[in-house]
């Protein structure tokens, strides 16, 4: 092999599902899923309401917990660790209604991000600035540079309470690579929001895909899941139905019949 040539590695599954479960009363929301998510990609989780789509996340997130099943990051099982204990190990989500705090400016949002800051721990107070000093500069860094990235800085002290449904969508998404997520899960991030803003995003997180981030996406536009993503998981019924590229699953019949029926 030529030094120009790049071998042909394989894309590696980063978030494994395998048979999960979930009831509610003897009823099914999820029904055996599986599926995988690959590394460095968006995975997108589609569906009629009432598919089992969002209860599936909320298993992955640990919100819920399975009734059976696995749920797989990066080669470890997950599925007994609590969410906080997730998010340690990189996994983030974001929610259909946007979480921020109203009361706090662009920025403060941005900082209560970053979990295990030194200066929130009573010991380090105890030892003094210069423990924590060098991280809290860091920190106010990748805010700076995540508002100028999303073209919020002139923004930075507004209230997030004031901004546009829009914005503060950004701002959730920035909050959450303030964690540094190495999987983060998008519940609906595209909804409500106008369609100019709405590519705008969808820009964004392709971006953030080719620099490696995982993503797995609920989204109901399927022209955006079609430009986005390379691999699509359809469920109906709380079952995964069909697996593959956007323009295959819309000559699946029982996809076709699915959405239909729901």
């Amino acid at each position: 092999m030529s030094l120009n040539e790049v071998p042909n590695v394989p894309v590696q599954s980063f978030l494994e599902v395998r048979d999960l479960r979930r009831d509610f009363g003897g009823v099914w929301a999820v029904d055996g899923a599986s599926f995988e998510a690959q590394s460095g990609c968006i995975t997108a989780l589609i569906g009629p309401n009432g598919a089992g789509k969002s209860t599936v996340v909320d298993l992955i997130g640990g919100a819920l917990r399975p009734t059976s099943g696995q749920v797989l990051m990066d080669g470890r099982d997950i599925t007994a660790l609590k969410p906080h204990e997730r998010a340690r190990l990189g996994l983030v989500r974001t929610y259909q209604m946007s979480s921020e705090f109203g009361r706090l400016t662009v920025l403060e949002n941005l900082l209560v991000g970053v979990p295990d800051q030194r200066g929130e721990r009573f010991r380090t107070l105890v030892i003094g600035k210069r423990y924590w000093r060098e991280q809290e500069e860091a920190v106010l860094v990748k805010a700076f540079g995540l508002m100028d990235r999303f073209a919020m800085s002139e923004k930075r002290d507004e209230y997030a309470g004031n901004l546009s449904g829009g914005q503060k969508r950004l701002l959730e998404i920035m909050r959450s690579l303030m964690a540094e997520p190495k999987l983060l899960l998008l519940d609906e991030p595209m909804a409500g929001i106008n369609p100019t803003l709405a590519r705008v995003i969808e820009g964004y997180l392709s971006d953030l895909a080719k620099e490696g981030l995982t993503m797995l996406l609920i989204e109901h536009e399927l022209d955006v899941v079609d430009r986005l993503c390379e691999s699509v998981v359809f469920m109906a019924q709380g079952k995964v139905i069909a697996t593959g590229k956007m323009e295959e699953l819309l000559k699946n019949t029982g996809v076709l019949n699915a959405y239909l029926a729901g």
